[in-house]
């Protein structure tokens, strides 16, 4: 039975190292705009290889090493990355490279004698420090070209970092902003009255016109259920019927069988303008959204678990709306006639838990839902020569919609590195113990490691620059497309305080982690979930 790996003490910590490494250096020859590419080889090698010069996509093409132990160091890089780039879209490579210097310097001090613990904790404290000073860097976003500029800097597209600008100044900071490939190779954006989701109609026998179903002045029925038989939407269909025969809308999680087919003949004969839709959502979110939609619409959400039947609904219990239009990929609302008080305290009650919702899904889910509900939803189309450069565009649009959100929501600070830079006094300020002292040095050339990468991938020598820089104060930085120093926020490059904050700290995290690990374990994949004897 083969045995597992290990690696201990110093071994371990040059194999980790050295994985990491490797990882980091390949992501920082990225950063900044005069990044270089990365070309990684496609599964069918016939193809050319693909150039990338996003740091997280490059992370994610990373499957590993030919070295077991190495191949730990760059997953754990890798981890880094992606922590960042699901938290907030952007900075994923900012993380790593600030944890590749901390832990290589902190490595030539433990090699020199220094405990790895004290180290920790009196980079924590510096971080700490750094943490605070950057808060106090942030300001509001001001102007319409630091938006466009953001949004260019992550798009590499002029065209979509204005349009990024427009659609937020139409929908503002908490709009609802959808992204989607177009049909044309030009990019568009375009503004819809009401509300979007993403699902859309059950069967296309609903249509009214070529691709699309359209119910004017409906009445909505809400629910989680699956609906199957007609007897549960016969009585509701004659109540409706009786009151002129304007039209039901059901918006279930499914609508099969003989309930399906009542909807569908009633809509083809005549008798009862119909649509169902899957209903936006999975699981617990599915509940939420449709007492969204309720809220928006008036009525009431039918739910399995109360286990009300719908032989007993009244109208008084169904939404209504100007219109529902339903492709097969969404379905929109027009002119929902809920009460506005009751849609005004549901939308604020969203508002109040999107600062405590974790970044990532979680959050963007509440903005879009509290951003539906208040109006305002604008869906750019993404153009391209090729599904490839579709697919990359409309990737990178999407990642700058929730950067340019973030720094709309919660400020900006100077870009470039330069943020961090003028960190450095402040920690420098700090005063710790002699075994923890070091861990001034190891936190500020950290610091200067993003910006040092930005001007060194640009061809500049970085040490003069970054003295220069030293020299002029906070808030000054390079602009290496113009290669003068500037100050950053008057020449609007900025980037969100949020987005420099999360690398920030974790990027210190995961280097921290890495400098007290000693011991690693390799277990051969053929041998996992085993017993297995363990050899050094």
């Amino acid at each position: 039975m083969p045995a597992s790996h290990l690696l201990f003490g110093s071994d371990a910590q040059t194999a980790l190292r050295t994985g990491f490494d490797l990882l980091a250096r390949t992501l920082e020859v990225t950063l900044g705009p005069e990044g270089n590419l990365v070309g990684v080889e496609r599964t069918n090698r016939r193809r050319p290889p693909e150039l990338l010069s996003d740091g997280a996509a490059v992370a994610r093409h990373i499957a590993g090493l030919p070295n077991p132990h190495q191949g730990m160091g760059a997953y754990l890089a890798r981890h880094i990355a992606w922590q960042v780039e699901e938290a907030v879209g952007d900075g994923a490579t900012t993380a790593v490279v600030l944890a590749r210097h901390i832990l290589n310097d902190g490595h030539r001090h433990i090699a020199a004698g220094y405990n790895a613990m004290s180290l920790r904790r009196g980079i924590e404290r510096g971080l700490s420090v750094a943490l605070d000073a950057l808060r106090g860097l942030s300001s509001p976003l001001e102007n319409a070209q630091q938006t466009i500029t953001l949004a260019t800097a992550i798009t590499g597209d002029e065209v979509l970092g204005k349009y990024i600008e427009e659609v937020f100044d139409v929908v503002g900071p908490t709009g609802s902003v959808e992204v989607r490939k177009s049909y044309a190779r030009v990019h568009d954006r375009r503004y819809i009255r009401g509300v979007l989701w993403n699902n859309g109609w059950i069967s296309s026998y609903f249509t009214t016109e070529p691709g699309k179903a359209v119910v004017e002045k409906p009445y909505l029925l809400f629910t989680d259920r699956h609906l199957r038989s007609a007897d549960e939407l016969l009585p509701l269909m004659g109540l409706i019927r009786k009151e002129g025969g304007r039209g039901l809308v059901v918006i279930a999680t499914d609508v099969v069988g003989d309930a399906l087919n009542l909807l569908v003949t009633n809509k083809q004969r005549g008798g009862l303008p119909t649509l169902a839709v899957t209903a936006p959502g999975l699981g617990t979110e599915k509940t939420e959204v449709l007492t969204d939609l309720a809220a928006l619409c008036g009525g009431k959400v039918f739910l399995e678990i109360v286990g009300e039947p719908l032989a007993k609904a009244t109208l008084a219990d169904l939404g209504q709306a100007d219109e529902v239009q339903a492709i097969r990929s969404s379905f929109t609302i027009v002119g929902g006639r809920g009460r506005p008080a009751l849609i005004r305290q549901r939308a604020e009650d969203l508002r109040k838990r999107i600062p405590g919702a974790a970044y990532g899904r979680e959050r963007d889910r509440l903005v879009e839902r509290q951003a539906k509900l208040t109006g305002g939803v604008a869906v750019l189309e993404i153009g391209g020569a090729s599904d490839v450069e579709q697919e990359y565009l409309k990737e990178r649009t999407q990642e700058a919609v929730r950067v340019v959100r973030l720094a709309l929501e919660e400020g900006i600070v100077p870009g470039g590195g330069t943020a961090l830079l003028a960190c450095i006094p402040a920690v420098r300020q700090l005063s710790l113990s002699a075994d923890e002292a070091p861990a001034i040095d190891i936190l500020c050339r950290a610091l200067e490691a993003p910006a040092r990468a930005i001007i060194t991938n640009a061809g500049l020598e970085a040490q003069p620059i970054l003295a220069r820089l030293a020299e002029r104060g906070t808030g000054w930085g390079y602009d290496v497309l113009r290669h003068a120093v500037v100050e950053m926020a008057a020449a609007n490059i900025v980037d969100p305080a949020k987005v420099v904050e999360t690398a920030l700290r974790t990027g210190v995290s995961g280097a921290l982690m890495a400098l007290t690990t000693d011991v690693l374990v390799y277990k051969p994949r053929h041998n996992r979930d085993e017993d297995v004897d363990f050899e050094v």
